[in-house]
């Protein structure tokens, strides 16, 4: 449980510095967290039992697609005949596999993702004044 990890060069081990002064730690999924009590934390959620703790972060399919992206949302749906049931079951998504060498539905997909980004890139201006650039890749 040492904040200094030994050996050369001796290195602070953040993780534990930041369980130790936070006043909760929260896990992303249930199952990692659960994860790393049992295994690479299980001395420190003994010493501090509930202070590790899972807070999903509320992403879901439905949220993440099919509200947030409705033109990616039907694209997926109609390459389906017009199925929605991808929604609550990600599992159905294997049906678009073969869909990933037509050229009409890759098409469709690239211009879904253009737009979508051509939306964020009008919005960042708007909002703070700076131009991105829309031929990048963005981790938002």
């Amino acid at each position: 449980m040492s904040l200094i990890e030994e050996g050369f060069p001796k290195k602070c081990r953040m993780a534990y510095l930041s369980i130790i002064c936070a006043h909760t730690v929260n896990g992303v999924a249930a199952l990692h967290t659960e994860l790393l009590k049992q295994t690479i934390f299980s001395e420190f959620d003994q010493l501090y039992p509930g202070k590790i703790q899972n807070k999903t972060n509320g992403v879901t399919p439905r949220r993440w697609i099919h509200c947030c992206n409705p033109q990616l949302s039907n694209l997926l749906s109609d390459t389906m005949g017009g199925v929605d049931e991808w929604i609550t079951s990600l599992d159905n998504l294997q049906q678009i596999v073969p869909y990933t060498s037509d050229k009409n539905f890759m098409n469709r997909f690239i211009q879904i993702k253009r737009q979508n980004k051509e939306r964020l890139k009008a919005w960042v201006k708007q909002n703070t004044g700076y131009d991105i650039p829309v031929d990048a890749m963005y981790d938002v």
